[in-house]
């Protein structure tokens, strides 16, 4: 944490962004991704950094935390705090989706649809919103309605 960004903070902002930092530290995924959306979001006291953020969700992806996983592949398939890449972010989307977290199945959807990444695809893109949906992922019916599914 750069000492800018620490002056700003409140005693409270700076204890929390420090248990945070400390638990990212040893390892803690979920910690790290934490950090990564205070920093994508410019909330609990800290700037707006998408290096920052990326850093973070970097860090909490290698863990193996499926939503670090995910949110890394968002940064790359965005080009948030590093060079866009839609294959980038089909592998880590993938790996977030083999955990079963919903919304990486729905981004492998619309990758799908849009052919980023990977070979436009309506089936397939329909087989990842419907994987979403039995994964909880609500927004993911209107998808498979839409496209036919």
């Amino acid at each position: 944490m750069t000492q800018d960004v620490v002056s700003r903070l409140t005693d409270e902002q700076a204890a929390a962004v420090a248990r945070l930092s400390s638990a990212a530290e040893r390892g803690d995924g979920d910690a790290a991704c934490q950090l990564g959306d205070r920093y994508r979001e410019a909330t609990g006291g800290v700037r707006y950094s998408p290096k920052a953020a990326f850093r973070w969700y970097a860090r909490s992806a290698l863990t193996g935390y499926p939503q670090g996983q995910n949110n890394v592949g968002a940064c790359f398939e965005h080009g948030i705090g590093c060079a866009q890449s839609y294959a980038k972010a089909v592998t880590w989307y993938r790996k977030a989706a083999a955990q079963k977290l919903a919304y990486a199945s729905s981004n492998l959807g619309y990758l799908y649809l849009k052919g980023q990444g990977v070979p436009a695809d309506k089936a397939v893109a329909v087989g990842w919103f419907e994987k979403a949906l039995e994964q909880g992922d609500e927004r993911a019916a209107e998808m498979v309605k839409e496209l036919g599914g």
